[in-house]
């Protein structure tokens, strides 16, 4: 009777862990969707605003693709295939590109695809794994939440939009200029058009949030314009000041990055 009851469990976990197995490897509510090919490395992605020309545009919602191996090329690339099932996008993971004509840098393989703003829910697939995020897209922030998975990873849970008629100041001194900080934005407070504000609770902040390289990288501080003539003028007043008060190789860079990808430098004439 002991014997019984011994095999009688042991065969219960063997059966449940195989449903728990299938439910991975075998969801039937995607079989049409799943494949032969996958990839053999762990997915990065998040969300994020991006500029499809170097003009003057709108910000495009994507949702960047990275592979956690590193490639002997920066330019492999990930090939996928997407779609879109009421409130859900899909995403189907087939193989990593190999670049025609290598650039000489090592890096990831990624890619960019659209990330509709009606979305819900969103389901990566990669021969027969799967895993899935919830998904919310508001005007301020976009928000995941895990489901299950198995071989990506959310580099940001939260990620705050770019507001529009909005420009990030991004300024960059020397050990001995670090007023020209204070007093460039200053000049812009100045400015009644021009309204700072901060991005408030947590998220990945869409404007770089210091500069990079200088000797002393400042905060960098974000405003909104109400009226556009104002913020095009303030290339006007950044190349006076630039003249004024900036020399040349004095360890000073200030950046005017605006929500729709207008940029003004200050080591540029603008």
């Amino acid at each position: 009777m002991n014997k019984i009851l011994i095999f009688s469990l042991i065969g219960f976990a063997f059966l449940g862990c195989n449903s728990e197995n299938d439910d991975v490897i075998n969801d039937t509510d995607y079989a049409e969707y799943i494949i032969e090919n996958s990839i053999d490395t762990v997915i990065n992605f998040m969300a994020e605003e991006i500029y499809t020309t170097n003009e003057a545009q709108e910000p495009v919602l994507k949702l960047k693709l990275i592979t956690s191996e590193i490639f002997p090329c920066i330019n492999y690339e990930l090939a996928t295939t997407e779609f879109t099932n009421d409130n859900e996008l899909i995403v189907r993971f087939e193989q990593i590109i190999e670049p025609e004509l290598c650039l000489t840098a090592i890096g990831p393989a990624t890619s960019y695809i659209e990330l509709p703003e009606n979305i819900n829910k969103i389901t990566f697939l990669n021969g027969s794994v799967i895993d899935k995020y919830y998904i919310d897209i508001n005007q301020q922030k976009i928000s995941l939440t895990l489901i299950e998975n198995n071989f990506t990873t959310s580099l940001y849970n939260k990620t705050f939009r770019i507001p529009e008629n909005s420009f990030a100041y991004v300024c960059g001194t020397n050990t001995t200029n670090t007023n020209i900080y204070t007093d460039f934005s200053e000049i812009i407070e100045q400015n009644p058009d021009f309204i700072e504000f901060d991005f408030e609770g947590e998220g990945r902040i869409p404007y770089p949030e210091t500069t990079d390289g200088n000797w002393v990288n400042h905060p960098s501080k974000y405003y909104k314009y109400t009226n556009s003539l104002e913020f095009n003028n303030l290339a006007n007043v950044m190349n006076e000041y630039s003249s004024e008060n900036i020399e040349e190789d004095s360890g000073v860079t200030i950046s005017i990055i605006s929500w729709n990808n207008v940029k003004f430098y200050s080591w540029l004439e603008n």
